[in-house]
């Protein structure tokens, strides 16, 4: 074990890196989400206003693929939580680099906080983390949206263009916000919602040189909503509104 420990590299966006190329090698529907992965995607995240310090991992993996990335994980020196593992394995997985600097999370099959952000299918590609439309809504879900959260949104904005061709990995796909945000009402008041502190955010923090000017992307990500077909659950959800509470509150899973 420390003869695979010794792989892991001292900073961990350069470990996040390593890992994420291993990964796609490997050929393992796994791929990379949380902060690191905008970091990753995103040049303007690494430094200036939105620039921060980064204390752990987290990949989204596919059910059938649990027992191989524990494996994985396992062979480039990282240790498994047992006790976790055992209990919540299901849907969570716990993993630590054996001094303790970081600790990675990995969730199955679908990312739940305010919301539930269904994976399924989506952890494939030619790309390490999950596709700019995932990572976006992964941050616009939080209804308690930290100004972190709203930076990590804003840089992607800023780096990347919407689009209308899903295929387009370097694009947020406005095809995934439609049908998604168009079947789940709360999950679109939630994020028409933290689309608004983005905006207020970008008035107040422009970034110069931006590659796209994240006011007028805003803009088109919410016309897109407006016009996505919504289900019928939707528009029943709709009537009901603010009067019932329409969000999860995360609970902290402990170690």
């Amino acid at each position: 074990m420390q003869e695979n420990a010794n792989h892991i590299l001292p900073d961990i966006r350069d470990e996040a890196r390593r890992l994420t190329t291993s990964v796609l090698d490997a050929g393992l529907h796994a791929r990379l989400l949380g902060g690191l992965a905008v970091w990753l995607r995103c040049p303007s995240v690494r430094s200036g206003p939105f620039a921060r310090s980064y204390q752990d991992m987290d990949f989204a993996i596919a059910k059938g693929a649990g027992s191989v990335f524990k494996a994985f994980l396992t062979s480039e020196g990282y240790l498994g939580d047992p006790f976790f593992n055992g209990l919540h394995g299901d849907t969570r997985l716990y993993f630590q680099a054996p001094d303790s600097r970081w600790s990675i999370d990995v969730v199955i099959d679908e990312l739940t906080m305010s919301h539930k952000l269904d994976l399924r299918g989506r952890l494939e590609g030619p790309l390490p983390t999950l596709t700019l439309a995932d990572l976006l809504l992964s941050k616009l879900q939080v209804w308690e949206i930290n100004r972190k959260d709203l930076g990590d949104a804003l840089c992607l904005l800023a780096d990347h263009g919407v689009s209308d061709d899903d295929s387009d990995a370097e694009a947020v796909s406005l095809p995934r916000l439609r049908k998604l945000l168009g079947s789940d009402w709360g999950f679109c008041h939630t994020t028409e919602r933290n689309l608004g502190r983005l905006g207020e955010l970008w008035a107040e923090s422009p970034l110069p040189g931006a590659s796209f000017d994240v006011g007028e992307q805003i803009t088109t990500i919410r016309v897109a909503i407006d016009e996505a077909p919504k289900t019928m659950a939707w528009r029943m959800r709709s009537r009901v509104g603010e009067r019932v509470r329409w969000y999860e509150v995360p609970e902290e899973v402990g170690h």
